[in-house]
């Protein structure tokens, strides 16, 4: 049979049996959406997938990985040679929902925003389809579901624990959905395909005094405000315009009445840039001018500048095989190729800087942005999803 005919009859095959498993999918869905959790505490949510992964034949579960809340899942662990891995995060945000679902989250300030509730929906379906393909599965397959992928760096933590040598993985990949991007298409990009990505954290001191005499205290609100412009005007100017680089600042925290002029101020925000050298002028910039600012302004501020995440890297090779396989599964004009990378920050980095990776983007042709209060995923997507994974399974070379 030729080789287009073989995938394609597969793919067909795969995305049949992901249909037959769609009502599962949602209820998974719904349950971890109405039920969110916040980065390590991934408890309830863990329970669920140890439930639904030990129920699949054949499936090897390990719960408990480094993480307490990490939940992996082994298939083919008799087959010889390294793994390949595919991965899910976990957790939820911080935020409240305002979609009106009838299973909207029940946890005040926690919310899935960002799809993770629908990729962990979609693993346990490849999974449970990839089950029925045992004779056809090459290669062993590693299901990651992961704790702490919402800027907490729960994957360096499963690295620095050995997870790759623990389970011989060769290769990973994993699939996240994006909302701007056209429904049920596949995105990715040779080479670099996120951003780098920091935390910024600014400690100013001043001097309590009333409201009505400001002449007497520091404040810090003011030399907040004046710091955050100061960046921001600084990137204008310093930085090549050519050279794309985000600083954001996401909190404020300051004072307790409305009349006093609080004694501390605290900011916190997150760099994003594709070159490493930018960053680094940037870095040292942001070092120099808050205090600098803060003194004129008769305060004292400190910086902790964190690196979280580099960029993720995608391996050129597994690139070229997923156009040969992919092709025949969304058709000629169903992959299209970035031509930028992302500026998200994705700890998937910590697994691509170690082994040959792929990471994709499922378009999900959405209103809403990730984080809105107003989002929410497209579950008519979740076999789609589900049978992608299970395809690449079993259609990766090794």
């Amino acid at each position: 049979m030729d080789e287009h005919l073989r995938l394609s009859s597969l793919g067909a095959s795969v995305l049949a049996d992901a249909e037959e498993i769609a009502n599962d999918m949602q209820e998974w869905r719904r349950d971890f959406h109405q039920f969110p959790e916040l980065a390590f505490e991934e408890n309830i949510t863990a329970s669920k997938i140890v439930r639904v992964l030990s129920s699949i034949p054949g499936m090897e579960v390990y719960p408990g990985f480094a993480l307490k809340t990490s939940v992996i899942g082994v298939l083919g662990a008799e087959k010889e040679g390294p793994a390949l891995m595919l991965r899910a995060s976990m957790d939820a945000d911080a935020g409240d929902e305002q979609t009106g679902l009838p299973f909207s989250s029940c946890v005040p300030g926690v919310v899935h925003s960002a799809g993770h509730d629908a990729e962990m929906a979609s693993l346990l379906g490849a999974a449970s389809v990839l089950s029925k393909y045992g004779d056809q599965l090459k290669q062993k397959i590693v299901f990651l579901f992961q704790p702490a992928g919402e800027g907490r760096s729960g994957a360096q933590t499963l690295v620095e624990n050995k997870i790759i040598e623990e389970f011989n993985i060769g290769r990973a990949a994993a699939v996240n959905w994006g909302p701007d991007l056209a429904y049920g298409a596949l995105f990715t990009r040779r080479g670099v395909m996120t951003a780098l990505s920091d935390k910024i954290h600014i400690d100013i001191r001043g001097m309590t005094g009333h409201a009505s005499e400001p002449h007497t205290a520091v404040d810090p609100i003011m030399i907040a405000a004046n710091v955050i412009l100061t960046i921001e005007a600084m990137l204008s100017r310093e930085v090549d315009p050519r050279e794309p680089i985000v600083v954001s600042f996401g909190r404020l925290e300051a004072g307790e009445a409305y009349n006093i002029i609080p004694e501390q101020a605290n900011i916190w925000g997150t760099l994003r840039a594709f070159d490493p050298q930018v960053r680094d002028f940037v870095q040292g910039r942001i070092e120099t001018v808050a205090p600098a600012i803060a003194k004129a302004l008769r305060g004292l501020a400190s910086v902790e500048y964190t690196r979280n995440y580099a960029q993720v890297d995608n391996n050129l090779d597994m690139v070229d095989e997923l156009l040969r396989v992919g092709v025949p599964f969304f058709g000629e004009d169903g992959i299209s190729m970035l031509e930028r990378p992302l500026l998200m920050g994705e700890d998937f980095s910590f697994f691509s800087n170690r082994v040959p990776s792929l990471f994709m983007l499922l378009g999900a042709g959405l209103e809403y942005p990730l984080h809105h209060p107003r989002y929410d995923v497209p579950e008519s997507m979740l076999p789609l999803s589900a049978a992608w994974e299970a395809y690449l399974a079993l259609t990766l070379a090794l």
